[in-house]
C-alpha cells in the first residue's frame, strides 16, 4: 500500500514538473527571439529599474549557465545569465525585471522574503540531513531520532510554500516597474507576462511537490512514529450469511 501510494504521488509529480520544463522552454524560446522596443538588455533593464527606484548600491553581474538568474540579498548583487545579461529580448527583459523585483523586495524590507532568506540555510540543512536521520532512526528503532528527521526534512519543503508568494509578488512588482518606465508596448507586455507566468509555474510545481510528499511522510511517519497498526485488510471472501 506504501509503495503504491509513492508511486502514484512521485509519478503526479514528475508529469505536472516536465510538463511544466517543457512551457518554460517554450515560452522562454520564443520571446528570447523578439528584440524588445527599447532595445534594453537584460542588465540595461535590471540598471534602469534600480536607479528609477535609487538603489544604486546593488550591483548587476553575469553568471554562467542557463536560467541561473537570482537576487542575492546577502550581498545585496543580481546575478544574471548569459542569455539574459547581454541580450535585448522580450525574454531577457522580463527575467531581469523579475530579479530587480526581488531587490525592491529587500530594499521595503518586504517580510515574507526575509523569513525566506533566514530559514533558506536551516531549510537546506533539513533537506541534506533530515532523510538520512529518519532512515537511520527506523533502523535503529528510534522514534526520536526519526521524528526529528521527518520533521526536519518536511520543515525543508515547507519553505516551498514560502516561496511561490515571494516570486509573485516580484514578479508583479517586475511588470509595474516596466510598466512605469514605459520600457514595453503591447505587444511585449503580453510576452513579459507569459514569461513571467511560466517562470511562476515552476514554483507552482515545486510547492505541488512538496505538499505530495509532505503527505506521504505525514500518512507514513505517522504509522511509524505513533504506533498504528497498518490498515487492516479486507478478506479474502465474504463473510456467510446469518
Amino acid at each position: 500500500m506504501e509503495a503504491l501510494l509513492y508511486y502514484v504521488i512521485a509519478g503526479a509529480v514528475y508529469f505536472f514538473a516536465l510538463a511544466v520544463q517543457r512551457k518554460l522552454k517554450s515560452t522562454y524560446s520564443r520571446w528570447s527571439g523578439v528584440r524588445n522596443q527599447a532595445n534594453m538588455t537584460g542588465a540595461q533593464t535590471a540598471q534602469a529599474i534600480l536607479q528609477a527606484n535609487r538603489m544604486g548600491r546593488v550591483k548587476v553581474g553575469q553568471k554562467p549557465g542557463k536560467l541561473t538568474d537570482h537576487y542575492n540579498p546577502r550581498d545585496k548583487t543580481i546575478g544574471l545569465s548569459e542569455q539574459i545579461y547581454g541580450v535585448p529580448s522580450v525574454a531577457a527583459m522580463a527575467i531581469a525585471a523579475h530579479e530587480s523585483g526581488h531587490a525592491i523586495q529587500d530594499e521595503v524590507d518586504y517580510r515574507p522574503l526575509e523569513i525566506r532568506t533566514f530559514l533558506a540555510p536551516i531549510a537546506s540543512a533539513g533537506a541534506k540531513f533530515g532523510l538520512p536521520a529518519a532512515i537511520f532512526g527506523s533502523f535503529l528503532g528510534s522514534p526520536l531520532l526519526l521524528q526529528a528527521g521527518v520533521l526536519a526534512y518536511g520543515g525543508a519543503l515547507m519553505l516551498q510554500f514560502l516561496t511561490l508568494p515571494v516570486e509573485l509578488n516580484a514578479s508583479k512588482r517586475a511588470m509595474g516597474q516596466l510598466e512605469k518606465l514605459g520600457l514595453m508596448d503591447d505587444q511585449e507586455k503580453k510576452g513579459v507576462k507569459e514569461v513571467l507566468r511560466a517562470a511562476a509555474m515552476t514554483y507552482v510545481a515545486g510547492a505541488a511537490s512538496s505538499a505530495g510528499y509532505i503527505i506521504y511522510i505525514a500518512i507514513i511517519a505517522g504509522r511509524w512514529i505513533f504506533r498504528l497498526p497498518p490498515l487492516a485488510k479486507p478478506p479474502l471472501k465474504p463473510p456467510p450469511l446469518p
